[in-house]
């Protein structure tokens, strides 16, 4: 499962807050207008007469009105619980849905307006209210005076619902928009040294003596974090090189007895001696592989350069061949349209060496060892061993116990290839590398090992 990205949960929590400050805030609105009957009044009837004055016009330099739509079902008829009356300066009266209503709800017509006036019908609840306030001023001035005396359409509620949207939705809305815009500039900004740090720990080398990371530009704790993980590399390339160093003095100090050991037993004439022999064999096998692993191991990828897999592989072919046959094996050499890659051109030979070396080992004798060469950057080696041998008797034979695989799949990684080791039922035992370039940013390929042997 994928790592959730920080943005992500800055974003996330920066909105979560968000939404609770908007809640209590609406409760605040809602203590406020609930629990203070004029302040609601007051807004109801500021925003239902602006609602009507959309109905004020100008026709031929005096004030007119006609009833807006919308609001016709509400004060289109008497008796509907909400009374209207549009008046100008003047006193002339250009609407009214009430008679004597009019004359106890409102203020006498010849009265001079009021820029806004108030009153309650009716103390307490429900709500009935009557007011008004001059709506316009040209082409002369105009008041529109209304009152509630039964909220059945639900005025007042949608004016605290307008007032909602008005004071509060809009403005967090548009502050949230702003503050998470700002806060994933932020965090991108201050997060592209630590991707570009991730970037470059993917391909850091820890055999390089220069494998750290830069800390400048950093915050400081992630700058601390990147320390640390230069510590660790510090750490791992003195092992690395501690484990070179114990490796190159083993081996050199091995191969000199071994051979003097081997040159004392070929003076005695005895078969306890011959299967001494053998035993020194296999151990200077060993050595040899500890020494090939130390030469790995202190390889330098600068070293690379373009590597003909075709010539190269029939190189190795043609040292082995005498090994092979003398092991009571074939092999066999196939050229499939391989292409140049880059390399390093002793480590891949090693690497080559040891599969076929792997195979002489590991295979009856008559079996078949088959080296190809291509598609592309693509070494094989395939033996027909699979076939002849059980699983048991390859487990009993102590396979899978040398270095050789080993150093394949070091060298592989170094290489950035593909290296795979597998029993093919029609084919074998198939051991391929690959090398040709694979498009990852991480470093060192992974190598798959589905077995060993």
């Amino acid at each position: 499962m994928s790592q959730p990205s920080l943005v992500g949960l800055v974003v996330r929590r920066i909105a979560f807050f968000a939404a609770l400050a908007m809640l209590a805030q609406l409760a605040g609105i809602f203590l406020e207008y609930w629990s203070d009957n004029e302040t609601l009044e007051r807004y109801a009837i500021g925003t239902e007469t602006e609602a009507l004055a959309r109905g004020v016009s100008d026709e031929k330099g005096r004030a007119a009105f006609q009833l807006p739509p919308d609001l016709r079902a509400r004060y289109g008829g008497e008796n509907s619980g909400y009374v209207v009356r549009v008046r100008t300066a003047a006193g002339v009266q250009l609407y009214s849905n009430c008679d004597s209503a009019c004359e106890t709800l409102f203020p006498q017509i010849d009265v001079a307006p009021l820029v806004f006036w108030m009153r309650q019908v009716k103390p307490g609840e429900p709500l009935q209210v009557a007011g008004g306030r001059v709506v316009v001023e040209q082409p002369e001035p105009v008041m529109i005076e209304i009152a509630v005396i039964d909220d059945h359409d639900g005025m007042m509620a949608r004016a605290f619902a307008q007032e909602v949207i008005d004071h509060m939705l809009l403005p967090m809305s548009l502050m949230l928009v702003f503050v998470l815009g700002a806060t994933i500039f932020s965090v991108a900004q201050s997060l592209r040294p630590v991707q570009d740090a991730a970037r470059k720990v993917a391909q850091l080398d820890p055999r390089a003596e220069s494998a750290s990371l830069p800390t400048a530009d950093m915050p400081r704790e992630i700058a601390e974090f990147t320390q640390a993980v230069n510590a660790a590399f510090e750490r791992a390339a003195e092992l690395m090189r501690s484990q070179r160093l114990l490796t190159s003095a083993i081996s050199h100090e091995v191969r000199t007895p071994l051979a003097v050991a081997r040159l004392e037993l070929e003076k005695i004439a005895d078969p306890r001696a011959r299967k001494v022999e053998e035993d020194l064999e296999a151990l200077n096998h060993l050595v040899e592989q500890l020494t090939d692993l130390a030469r790995v191991e202190s390889a330098r990828l600068a070293t690379f350069e373009e590597i003909d897999p075709a010539t190269l592989a029939g190189q190795v072919v043609g040292d082995l061949a005498d090994l092979v046959y003398r092991a009571g094996k074939s092999i066999v050499f196939a050229e499939k349209g391989a292409k140049p890659f880059k390399g390093h051109p002793a480590l891949v030979e090693n690497a080559l060496r040891n599969l076929i070396e792997n195979a002489v080992r590991h295979t009856p004798e008559g079996a078949e060892i088959r080296v190809e060469v291509g598609p592309g950057a693509v070494l094989a080696v395939i033996d027909d061993g699979g076939r002849r041998a059980s699983p048991a008797a390859e487990l009993a034979s102590g396979a899978g116990r040398g270095l050789g695989l080993k150093i394949v799949a070091r060298i592989a990684a170094i290489h950035c290839a593909a290296f795979d080791w597998r029993r093919v039922p029609e084919s074998g035992v198939v051991a391929k590398l690959d090398f040709a370039p694979k498009q990852a940013t991480s470093g060192p390929a992974a190598v798959p090992a589905r077995q060993s042997r």
